[in-house]
This record gives structure tokens, C-alpha cells and sequence, in this order.
């Protein structure tokens, strides 16, 4: 491999891997594809006493690295094995970036990012949060609404599940006065949704359509585009990124009743290929300048 590549690792039918694969080409960069799936199992090496990384035998040494865990095989195949490898892959390649400083990627000092200290962060630097109790005490989630759960949310703190309506969470678990696990509650709020990327020093705001509580619970979704994003909450989301570590990141926000934006969550690894199509591939653009960046 060219010493000037650009190696990218991520799942054969991840949408986003694509997109920046095809944002670096049009930048006239070397790309190394490291692609992995249910049936493409590229061969990879590391051996630690002389620190070479072979990829199907052959030695790989790139400037730069962006790295995307493959979660689009397991939704393919939801038994454990797909997604036991897929966290097999990541963790040994994102093992070979941390132990390369000089090989420029994304979040390599990243920080934890726990959703509720997010929350905090995020208000220190003047953004508004959602009025927000982390409980498993369903009398407390119900009184952090005013008492009327269908004024209110649940969603995991460690995320990976979609955000319910705090009636429906409630009565999934037959109403018990305490759940198994702690949850986030937070007052609904309502469309529209305002996603804001962050890659590097940029900002680019996305307005999210969509009928669902969840946009990601249907692909009835409208993307528009919106420039760099309304001030001053494009610069504190940007702030708050750099603040823990992150060069590329994604910030939730939704409204109030009377039109104020209101911070959700941040995002360290989003996808972002819909939201690409969207900015006529500025998006994707962005990463790889970053990425190739002296």
C-alpha cells in the first residue's frame, strides 16, 4: 500500500462506508478498502514484534484511517455470530489505529461519551436540554411529565434502541413500580428535528421530516439541507464535540412547542450516507479533506 492511502474499514453493505469511499476518489486520494461481511472475510495480520499489518498478505501502512463498525450484516442476520465478528473486526483494527498515533482518523481521544454527562456538558456551553430524569422508579418517570406519560419519552442510556413514548415503555413492563433497568426520561418534544454534524472545525444542519417519534423507525424520511446551521448552537454543538475528543460527531436536537431548539444527544459514530445525498456530497467531502488533511 501507497504510504499516502487512505484505509477504510467498515461492513461490504454499509451504505456510508460507500459514500466516503467515493468522496475520496473523487479527491484523486489512494484508498485501501477493508471490507468485511457475512461472506467477505479479507485476510489481516498483526504481528506485534515487528509491528507490520498485513491485508491479505500484503503490508499496509496508510496516512490516514477512518474506521465504522459493521452493523449492517447483524441486521441482516440478527443471530449473535454476525455480530461476535463484527465486534471481533473492530476492536482488533481500532487496537492497530490506537497503537499508531501518526495514522490520522477520527476520535482518537475521544472520551466516554455517557448519554446523561453529554446532557450536562451540553448545558454548561448554553445548550437547552429537555427537562430529563434518569430512573428505573416508574412513580418518578411519570411525575418528571406532570403525571401524564404521554407528554413523555423513554429511551436507553446506553443507547442502541429506539426512542419509545413514555406510556408505551411503562406499560411494556406490565406497570411495574420499578423497572429492571434505569432509562432516560425526558419531555416530548416535536418536530422538527435538527441533526448537526460536526467534521473537524465544520458544521453541516440537516432538518429531519418525519411522522415517526423516531425517524429511524421508517424510511419515510425528508432530509433538507441547511448550511452550516442556526447560530449560536451550530458553534456550542461544535464546542462540545472538541470538548470530548471527537473531530466527527452528530447532534439530535428537537423543539419546544414554541420553536427553541432543544439538545438531545451526540452522536460518535452516526450514519450519515442519507444525509450525504441531501448536500449534494458536501458532507462526505468534508471527512475526506479532514482525513487528508497535512
Amino acid at each position: 500500500m501507497s504510504p499516502d492511502a487512505v484505509l477504510v474499514i467498515g461492513g461490504d453493505r454499509d451504505p456510508n462506508v460507500h459514500a466516503l469511499l467515493a468522496a475520496l476518489a473523487a479527491a484523486g486520494a489512494p484508498v485501501r478498502p477493508l471490507l468485511v461481511g457475512a461472506t467477505t472475510r479479507p485476510s489481516v495480520a498483526w504481528d506485534l514484534a515487528d509491528d507490520r499489518l498485513l491485508v491479505d498478505g500484503i503490508a499496509v501502512a496508510p496516512r490516514a484511517a477512518f474506521l465504522r463498525h459493521d452493523v449492517f450484516t447483524q441486521l441482516a442476520d440478527p443471530r449473535p455470530a454476525p455480530a461476535q465478528r463484527a465486534l471481533a473486526w473492530s476492536t482488533a483494527l481500532h487496537g492497530w489505529l490506537l497503537a499508531h498515533p501518526a495514522v490520522r482518523c477520527f476520535n482518537r481521544a475521544a472520551t466516554a461519551n455517557n448519554k446523561p454527562h453529554t446532557l450536562v456538558l451540553a448545558r454548561a456551553l448554553g445548550l437547552a436540554i429537555p427537562r430529563t430524569v434518569v430512573t428505573n422508579h416508574a412513580a418518578t418517570a411519570r411525575a418528571a411529565v406532570g403525571d401524564d406519560p404521554t407528554r413523555g419519552i423513554a429511551k436507553p442510556v446506553a443507547g442502541g434502541e429506539l426512542t419509545q413514548r413514555l406510556d408505551a415503555a411503562l406499560a411494556a413492563a406490565g406497570d411495574a413500580p420499578v423497572l429492571a433497568a434505569p432509562a432516560i426520561v425526558q419531555e416530548r418534544l416535536v418536530a422538527p428535528e435538527v441533526r448537526v454534524f460536526v467534521v473537524g472545525d465544520r458544521t453541516l444542519a440537516f432538518e429531519v421530516r418525519s411522522a415517526e417519534l423516531d425517524y429511524r423507525a421508517s424510511p419515510d424520511v425528508e432530509v433538507v439541507y441547511l448550511g452550516a446551521g442556526p447560530a449560536p448552537i451550530a458553534a456550542q454543538v461544535r464546542a462540545l464535540a472538541h470538548q470530548l475528543g471527537l473531530e466527527f460527531a452528530a447532534a439530535d436536537l428537537k423543539s419546544r412547542a414554541d420553536g427553541a431548539l432543544v439538545f438531545l444527544e451526540l452522536n460518535t459514530g452516526p450514519m450519515f450516507a442519507r444525509f450525504d445525498q441531501a448536500c449534494g456530497g458536501e458532507l462526505t467531502a468534508a471527512m475526506a479533506a479532514w482525513l487528508l488533511a497535512r
